[in-house]
């Protein structure tokens, strides 16, 4: 099965550059001036068109379950949604709840993914630490090609990592060569301010003033 996709203008990341394109099996396999195809092959004529390559979305929750509730989308019909609208890839988040083994997550994760439309990848999230995790850590890199760990400054209580946990987990993503990913807040001032709005009786969407202007303490 072939498709010729004429006339289109290419845009990749570096360049962009009037082209046919010749997908065979689903594969990429030409692309010049001129090109021709079997007689059964499908024709699309893009003139005026561009020719964009699938989009990846590095930043998904597909099914995820976190404090009482679980993400709208699965992997079936978040992947099927991502590819409605261009997105041939997503990257999405094995998260670990404390104590728990990275290799059991990701084998969660895998299963749950089983019934995704387009293809995918995992970030790994560290929301722990001891000898088991160092460990694990390089079995995600070298056996299952998870080269990002996730570490979150927020969720107090739930998978909030210490500045201990952050520095070693940073350095064994330096010795293994990973990226180590931050979820960048303050969640012990994010919790005392929770306490705050709590006590002070707000507890729904509007901004609540949490100080009194300058002049008015006391």
């Amino acid at each position: 099965m072939a498709t010729l996709i004429r006339g289109g203008t290419i845009v990749n990341h570096d360049s962009s550059r009037q082209a046919d394109v010749l997908v065979q099996d689903g594969v990429v396999a030409a692309i010049g001036s001129g090109l021709d195809a079997a007689p059964s092959a499908e024709v699309i004529d893009a003139g005026g068109c561009f020719i964009l390559p699938g989009g990846i979305d590095p930043h998904t929750h597909l099914e995820f379950g976190f404090m009482g509730t679980v993400t709208a989308d699965d992997f079936e019909w978040g992947t099927k949604a991502a590819l409605s609208g261009g997105t041939t890839m997503v990257i999405d988040f094995c998260i670990p709840s404390p104590g728990q083994s990275l290799l059991a997550t990701y084998q969660d994760w895998r299963r749950k993914a089983e019934r995704a439309a387009c293809d995918y990848g995992f970030h790994m999230a560290v929301t722990w630490w001891d000898r088991q995790v160092f460990d694990e850590m390089e079995t995600c890199v070298k056996t299952y090609g998870i080269n990002t760990f996730k570490h979150f400054m927020a969720y107090k209580g739930v998978l909030m990592v210490n500045d201990d946990q952050l520095y070693e987990s940073f350095r064994r993503c330096a010795g293994l060569g990973a990226m180590p990913l931050v979820h960048a807040e303050n969640g012990d001032v994010v919790f005392h301010l929770q306490q705050h709005c709590r006590e002070a009786g707000h507890r729904g969407s509007r901004r609540p003033r949490l100080f009194a202007p300058a002049g008015r303490r006391g």
